[in-house]
């Protein structure tokens, strides 16, 4: 549900020296409504729009507000958001690993998982498997279902 942000917040104007921090101070706020490109946010008791640097994706402040973690502020402009949860890392090698209880991944058109000499592709309703080799095991049953099977 989305709400005005006049209707959530009694908006002081970031120019009031009262409200926003001065120019080129740092200070974490808390994000509590959306207006366009604009962040309501509160600082203490505080409130007032505040601009998003072109450098922050306005997705991810908007995750804080959904979340409650804190942004950063330099002056009235939101510069970045404080991390509140671990996300996946990618090493010096470009290798990401992970141990995970559930791995969802869902993508609107098609997904790629490709490696040098293989790949996985899923468009729309159709999967594609290409590599060398396709090993399927099971150890009870092995079962494919479809209105028509085609070898070769």
């Amino acid at each position: 549900m989305k709400a005005n942000v006049d209707s959530v917040l009694k908006l002081v104007p970031a120019a009031d020296p009262a409200a926003a921090p001065a120019p080129g101070t740092i200070a974490l706020a808390t994000v509590v409504a959306r207006e366009g490109e604009r962040f309501g946010v509160r600082i203490g008791c505080g409130e007032f729009l505040a601009g998003c640097d072109p450098s922050v994706d306005p997705a991810l402040v908007a995750e804080a507000m959904a979340t409650g973690a804190r942004v950063v502020l330099e002056g009235d402009v939101i510069v970045g958001t404080l991390a509140v949860a671990r996300s996946l890392a990618i090493d010096r090698d470009g290798a990401v690993e992970a141990q995970v209880k559930r791995l969802a991944l869902t993508a609107e058109e098609s997904a790629l998982l490709r490696t040098r000499h293989s790949f996985l592709r899923l468009e729309g309703a159709d999967v594609e498997i290409y590599g060398a080799q396709i090993l399927t095991r099971a150890r009870e049953l092995a079962r494919f279902l479809a209105r028509m099977i085609k070898l070769n």
